[in-house]
């Protein structure tokens, strides 16, 4: 019984495998976009001793 078990298992995860490729590429965009965005949105510390508004 645990051996007709563990085949469906392994039926189901390898029917998976045709989507990882997929899967892992949009995770990885999706870090990278949320990577970028954060650091557009959170300005570091350099850039703002480099370009400080001053006003004379």
């Amino acid at each position: 019984m645990g051996i007709a078990k563990a085949h469906e298992i392994l039926v189901y995860l390898s029917g998976l495998s045709g989507y990882l490729p997929a899967i892992l590429i949009t995770l990885g965009v999706a870090v990278l976009i949320g990577c970028a965005v954060g650091c557009m949105c959170e300005p570091c510390e350099e850039k703002d001793d480099i370009f400080h508004h001053e006003v004379i």
